[in-house]
This record gives structure tokens, C-alpha cells and sequence, in this order.
């Protein structure tokens, strides 16, 4: 799982903001918290951070907070409390709400909805019994093996262990 690498804020912007990149100055667990921050989207203390991010301590929690301050993603309120101050990507990866996901999983669902759209087509000339060339089902089976390949790598990507390097 990606969350085993470490990263840094990068200083260049894109068109979607900054981007994270591998680096030692934020670790897993910092990257955790940080997408805790931005899933839950309001000032949370150190004790929430710390059950809602699964780490093992609120001295951990608030360690990994520190780290954020430092880089500027996060800020702290009067009430000592955080909030994520911007949202930051990972180079390969694309916000979906308050989810980061890998742009592959995108590039999946794409050839899905290419996929349904050829079957879409498919189905009137079955029924019809009407001649299909055999072209279409080349084109069918490249955009079924395109979509398994994304989508597969995507599930595979998902279940790696939090501790690999």
C-alpha cells in the first residue's frame, strides 16, 4: 500500500496543486493523518486524529500534526485544533471527493464505460442475427483485457501490506 512510502511537499504547482512526492520528511503515518484531515474536513484535536487515523498514541497523532504544520498543509485554530489548510496530491494519483485514488482505477472505469458502449452496440446485432465483423470482437476483447489489466492492478494496488517498502 502506498501509504508504506514516504513523501514530501514538492514546491512546483500544477494545474491540480501541489503535488507530493518521495521524500523522509513525511512519513506513512504523517501521510494517515493528513488524509484523515481532508476526509473529515473540520478542526479535529489530536485525540480524534489519533483513533480516526489508527495510530497508536495522540503523542504519535500529534507528532505527525507537528510535521504537517511544518510543511504547510495543516493549521492549527485558537481552540488547538487542526484542519487541513489545502489538499495536495500524489504524483499518479487524483482526488475523488475526499478520496485519493490511483489515476489507473480511473483509467479502468474509463474502459469500462468503452466496454458497455461497444456491448451496447453488440447486443441489437445478436439479436437481429445480423453479420458482426470481426474487427468489432477484436475491439471488444482489447478494451475487456485494457479494463481487467487497470482494474486488477488497481485491486492488487489496494491490498498490498501496509509495510512493504
Amino acid at each position: 500500500m502506498f501509504l508504506a512510502w514516504v513523501f514530501k511537499v514538492a514546491h512546483t504547482r500544477s494545474l491540480k496543486g501541489n503535488i507530493l512526492e518521495p521524500s523522509e520528511e513525511l512519513n506513512a503515518s504523517a501521510f494517515q493523518t493528513y488524509l484523515y484531515l481532508v476526509k473529515v474536513a473540520k478542526p479535529v484535536g489530536p485525540r480524534d486524529v489519533m483513533r480516526g487515523a489508527n495510530l497508536s498514541s495522540p503523542s504519535v497523532a500529534y507528532r505527525n500534526l507537528q510535521k504537517l504544520i511544518d510543511l504547510g498543509l495543516v493549521v492549527q485554530d485558537e481552540y488547538n485544533n487542526y484542519v487541513v489548510k489545502e489538499k495536495v496530491s500524489k504524483k499518479g494519483y487524483v482526488w475523488v471527493g475526499k478520496t485519493l485514488m490511483p489515476s489507473f482505477v480511473i483509467i479502468g472505469f474509463i474502459f469500462v464505460g468503452i466496454l458497455i458502449g461497444e456491448v451496447a452496440v453488440l447486443i441489437p446485432h445478436l439479436v437481429r442475427g445480423a453479420p458482426i465483423e470481426e474487427s468489432f470482437w477484436l475491439w471488444i476483447g482489447t478494451t475487456t483485457v485494457a479494463a481487467l489489466l487497470f482494474l486488477v492492478s488497481a485491486i492488487r494496488f489496494r491490498m498490498k501490506p501496509k509495510n512493504s517498502a
